[in-house]
């Protein structure tokens, strides 16, 4: 029997399960075929990150090759650009994400973790001194506590236990490769944050630029696979705002993932012998989508509590693993999650010319105003969020309603108004 079996090993799996392999016995389960290849992927490791990350992973030069330094909250009428020299350090690292997973797998492995990829589980019993799953291939295995790390691809496995599902909507993403100089003439930013209306109300079209390397991708509406397929085939051939910046590029459309992006953290997260971890538990900024965060920061606190209780000889009831529910929500939901459920219900809850009016206004202040700058570096920094600032968010509305056409303010107020509660 093991002590832990992880289902999932994307980021928030992947690190959970290298973190208890140094004090249980662990069992990672995939249902990719994680021995031909990890899929690639190109991603924005903000300095926040950094707390949730061994310094012989962050300061490794093949999982992050270049420094971010600078960003893009474009709108159709500005470049909102950030540049990390005003403040004095990167905002953070750029990241080739199956490199960091491969490279977690393998201390895994050397801390003896055992892993089954290409395998999925078919059915999981739950009795009550541990957890029972049967795999596809008819295996039977056995564990004291089992981790659902599953993103959205798992949810009826989440069902099975009585867990909520998160929301979620159709992401679309590409990888491809370039040659760095091209990307370094092309590109001054590592990263783009593109609101478009027309393009989707429910998330950002963006671009990550990695070292000769780059991804782009939108979060989509109700369009199916094909449908985000042949938009972004447009958008990438035919879209003004973007072609000075993708001269000279090529993609492989063959290559795009399609899948469903998680949205708004479920209510409960824990119950006895299981806990759900990352995107699978909806733990995404709202506004940002951000994930890495999220499911680094929720196997950092899963495994803290699993090795507190494995060494009190638990049970792993609910009121024990409670406590990861507790934490997460310390960490990430009472104030860090506050700020993107503002800007969600600012910019995304509304119709597309409000959508516009208002991001075109941030994008201009964010050109013109040092202190909103300021704000936005130091949340890309924060080491510790449980001390994140929701005061600096209000100043921020509040100058943001003020930069509005004055048309606009007469009929936005009451939004904004309600934003500020959040």
């Amino acid at each position: 029997m093991y002590d832990i079996i992880v289902i999932g090993a994307g980021i928030s799996g992947t690190s959970f399960a290298y973190k208890s392999s140094k004090f249980a016995n662990t069992l990672l389960i995939e249902a990719q075929d994680y021995n031909t290849q990890i899929p690639e992927r190109t991603n924005i490791y903000a300095e926040h990150n950094k707390p949730f990350i061994e310094e012989l992973f962050w300061n490794d030069r093949e999982i992050f090759p270049r420094d971010f330094i600078q960003l893009n909250y474009k709108s159709e009428q500005n470049d909102g650009l950030l540049h990390s020299k005003e403040f004095g350090a990167p905002l953070g690292k750029i990241c080739h994400t199956e490199i960091f997973l491969k490279k977690l797998i393998n201390r895994f492995k050397d801390n003896d973790g055992e892993t089954k990829f290409n395998e999925t589980v078919s059915k999981i019993n739950h009795h009550q001194d541990f957890i029972e799953l049967i795999t596809n291939k008819g295996e039977t295995i056995k564990a004291k506590t089992l981790i659902l790390a599953t993103g959205s691809r798992g949810f009826e496995l989440q069902k099975s236990f009585g867990f909520e599902t998160p929301d979620s909507f159709k992401g679309i993403y590409l990888n491809t490769f370039a040659d760095e100089d091209l990307l370094d003439q092309n590109f001054t930013f590592q990263y783009m944050f593109h609101l478009n209306p027309n393009i989707s109300m429910n998330g950002p079209f963006f671009f990550n630029i990695g070292k000769g390397r780059l991804s782009a991708g939108f979060l989509g509406n109700l369009e199916s696979p094909s449908q985000l397929k042949d938009k972004l085939q447009r958008i990438l051939q035919n879209y003004n705002k973007i072609q000075d910046f993708i001269k000279g590029i090529t993609w492989d459309l063959n290559q795009v993932v399609v899948g469903d992006i998680s949205k708004h953290p479920i209510k409960n997260m824990s119950k006895d012998r299981v806990l759900v971890l990352g995107e699978a538990a909806g733990l995404v900024t709202s506004f940002f989508y951000e994930g890495m965060l999220c499911g680094l920061a929720s196997a950092d606190i899963a495994s803290k509590v699993i090795q507190s209780l494995l060494n009190n000889g638990s049970n792993f009831s609910k009121a024990e693993l409670n406590n990861y529910d507790r934490e997460v929500s310390k960490l990430l939901l009472e104030k860090y999650f506050r700020n993107g459920n503002a800007c969600e219900y600012l910019f995304y809850k509304t119709n597309a010319s409000t959508s516009k009016t208002i991001w075109d206004a941030y994008t201009d202040m964010l050109l013109k105003n040092k202190t909103v700058r300021q704000f936005v570096y130091d949340v890309l920094l924060i080491q510790d969020f449980t001390q994140y600032n929701t005061d600096n968010d209000r100043w921020v509305g509040e100058k943001l309603f003020g930069n509005l056409p004055i048309i606009s303010k007469a009929t936005l107020w009451p939004r904004f108004l309600k934003a500020m509660s959040f």
